[in-house]
C-alpha cells in the first residue's frame, strides 16, 4: 500500500457518519469528521447555521447511496478517494461531493460540496 492510501470503505463509512451525525442536529459534533485546514477555514457556529439552512430546505434523511468512488490525488499529490452520495431527504434529494483522505493516520473529510441534483 502507497503511504497514506485512502481505504475506500474506510471512507464510506465516515462520510456517513458524518450525513448522520448532520442529520441527528449533533452539529458540535461534526469537527472530528474533517481535515484541521476545513475547520480552520469555517467556525462551528457558521457550520452549524448552514447545516440548519441545509436540513431546513432538504428535511430529515431517508437513505444514504454511495453512486461513484474513485482513488485520486490531491493538489499537493496526497491520496484521496472521491465520493459522490445521493442522499433522499423528506422534501428534496440532494447530490453530496466528498473528498476523503488520511490525516495522522486518521481519514478526515478534505471537501464537502452539497446539491440539489
Amino acid at each position: 500500500l502507497a503511504c497514506g492510501h485512502v481505504e475506500q470503505n474506510q471512507a464510506k463509512a465516515l462520510v456517513v457518519k458524518l450525513i448522520e451525525t448532520i442529520d441527528s442536529g449533533k452539529y458540535n459534533e461534526t469537527s472530528q469528521y474533517y481535515t484541521d485546514e476545513f475547520n480552520a477555514g469555517e467556525s462551528a457556529d457558521a457550520r452549524a447555521e448552514k447545516y440548519k439552512e441545509l436540513k431546513a430546505v432538504f428535511g430529515d434523511v431517508q437513505s444514504i447511496e454511495c453512486i461513484s468512488v474513485k482513488d485520486s490525488t490531491d493538489p499537493d499529490d496526497r491520496p484521496i478517494v472521491k465520493l459522490i452520495y445521493k442522499v433522499k431527504h423528506t422534501k428534496l434529494t440532494s447530490l453530496e461531493a466528498y473528498i476523503v483522505v488520511s490525516q495522522a493516520g486518521d481519514y478526515k473529510v478534505e471537501a464537502q460540496d452539497i446539491k440539489q441534483p
